[in-house]
Parts: C-alpha cells; structure tokens; sequence
C-alpha cells in the first residue's frame, strides 16, 4: 500500500514537472524536433529491440544448462510483460515477479528466482560502470558548473562504492543479506514458532546467495556471455541517442552520446520509483544537453521520443502479459 502510494505521489510530480518542461520548452521546437525524425523512429524502435533481446539472452544463461528447455522467447515475452508493468509503476519491485508470473510452470519458481537475481545483480553492477564512465567523461569533456561538478563527483565515488563491496562480497562469499535478517529476526521476534518460521525463509535466502557464489566462481563461460550481453543493451542505448539525435540535424559524436547514455542510467537508477520516469527524464536530459552546448529543446524531444519507444514496447509487453494470464488460468481450469 506505502509502495502504491508512494508511486502515484511520484507519478503527480513527475506529471507536473513533465507539463512545465514542456510549456517552458515551447511546443513548436519539439513539434519540429519531431517530424526530423520523422520515418528514422522505425530504426530507433529496431536498436531499443536489441535492448530486450540482449538481457534476455543474459537471463538465459543465468539458468543452469538443464533449466534452458524453458526456450529464449518464453523469456523475452517474460521479460517485456514484467517491463511494461515495472515501468508503469514501481519499476523492479513490480516487474521482476511480473516475470516470474508470466512464465507460469514452464520454469521451477525457484529457478527463476536465482537466475534473475545473478542478471540483475550483474545488470546493476554494470549500470554502475555505465555510470562510472560517464561521470569521468563529463568531468573531463564538458565545462560543468559547480554543482554539476559535484553531482558528477558525488555519483562517481558512490558507484565506486558499490561495485567495491559488490566485488567483494561475492569473492568472499558473504552472504550478508541472510545475516543481517537472521540477526535482525534474533532480537526482533521473539515468538519462537514465529521465528523459525522465518529463519526457514532466511534459509531459503542463503541458498540463493550460494547459488549467485557459485555462479561467478564456477560458470566462466555464463559469466562471460552475461558480460557481452550487458555490454550490448549499454552500447545499444548509447547508438539509439546517437541515433535519434543525428536524425534531428544535431553534430553530435558517439563519444557525447555514450556519455548521455551514462547519464541516462544515473537517472534511471535515481530515479527509479517515478513511473515511465515522466517529468524526470524530460527535465534532466533537457538539462544534460544543454550542458553539452546544444538547445534544450533537443533534450526534452529526444526523453520524449525515449517515451514514446517505452510505451511502444510497454504495449506488447502488456499483451504478452495478458496471454501469460489467460494460459495460466486455462491451465489452473484443467488441472481443477
């Protein structure tokens, strides 16, 4: 209910930032921005494809060889249903059992829990980098202001952080979530019923933690291919902007637009509660593009032409979605 809340309040916000965005902007440039992109949208929609695709792939093999019968499409249609209800709302805490729910029993529940969170520990650790890279190119390429500076700073010492400790704990296999609750459950709960009901949960916690251990210390292979992939959504992001911003007569190089690409994750990240990130993305590209020495209203078109794939994708998404329901309860009918 708070997580609701909290992303319809985020939603409002974003919406009133959204619409003062645009009315300082004027609609008459993004109106143009637009129609110079015109037919090239099509390509754009083609690049964001392999976005989907790739960590699709990447969750593949996070799977143990045995598990992979589920099939690659099972998982992108998978992949798209829990993306389009993640980005309508509370972003991952939404879309990942979204995913694990329109897969039905074509995979162990159990199974998919563990190769999601190896992808998407290692999907965030790479976004980390993303964000590393393009804190240091903006430090060193664009004339930032000082708080611009310091935010560049601040987020290059975070992400430094915590691919630090991420690299860490899995090298020395610290399953420091499991401990935490466990201890945190000791002087908590004191029912005891109640408390080795938990401590069988926690247990099931510590298995997982295991299987991502075992994951980066025995499978080299998977590891490699799940680097790849993720190396393939970030650079396709980094070719779409590149992409949608030469189409809009911009002289923009890819270098520039692999460091918006890297800002783009720093707002994804940041800003990951508000919903289809509306207002927020407008805003700070609009902001970032600027920076880089072109008009602001290029920024906002291109976060709206962002939009306008997401919600492209957020469709299909929905309509895999809405065939996974239909399957599992046809499936639920036959077995009652």
């Amino acid at each position: 209910m708070k997580s609701r809340l909290l992303a319809i309040i985020s939603a409002l916000i974003g919406l009133a930032l959204f619409v003062y965005v645009l009315k300082q902007t004027g609609l008459s440039e993004i109106t143009a921005n637009l129609r110079a992109v015109g037919w090239g949208f099509l390509l754009i929609l083609v690049v964001s494809s392999t976005r989907y695709l790739s960590r699709s792939l990447a969750w593949l093999h996070c799977m143990n060889p045995v598990e992979r019968k589920v099939g690659f499409w099972a998982l992108w249609r998978a992949r798209l249903a829990g993306e389009a209800v993640g980005d309508l709302t509370f972003g991952p805490v939404v879309a990942e059992p979204l995913r694990l729910i329109a897969l039905g029993d074509k995979l162990p529940l159990s199974s998919g829990v563990s190769s999601l969170a190896v992808e998407n520990i290692s999907y965030t650790v790479s976004s980390c980098m993303m964000v590393m890279a393009g804190a240091v190119a903006l430090l060193a390429s664009f004339g930032l202001n000082e708080s611009m500076r310091a935010a560049a700073l601040t987020a290059l010492v975070v992400v430094a952080a915590l691919i630090a400790v991420s690299v860490v704990t899995i090298n020395r296999r610290w399953k420091v979530v499991s401990s935490l609750l466990s201890t945190l459950t000791g002087f908590v709960v004191r029912d005891e019923a109640r408390r080795n009901w938990i401590e069988a949960k926690i247990n099931h916690l510590r298995e997982l933690e295991e299987y991502v251990f075992d994951f980066y210390a025995k499978r080299p292979r998977d590891f490699f291919i799940l680097v790849l992939c993720h190396a393939a959504f970030h650079l396709a992001g980094a070719i779409e902007i590149y992409l949608t911003l030469r189409l809009m007569g911009l002289g923009v190089n890819f270098g520039a637009a692999f460091t918006f690409e890297a800002v783009n994750r720093a707002i994804n990240m940041a800003f990951i509660f508000v919903p289809a990130l509306v207002g927020v993305d407008e805003a700070g590209t609009g902001a970032l593009i600027k920076t880089a020495g072109f008009a602001f209203d290029y920024g906002v078109t291109l976060a709206l032409i962002r939009k306008i794939r997401m919600f492209f994708w957020i469709g299909i998404g929905l309509v895999f979605l809405a065939s996974a329901r239909k399957s599992n309860e046809k499936i639920d009918r036959q077995r009652g």
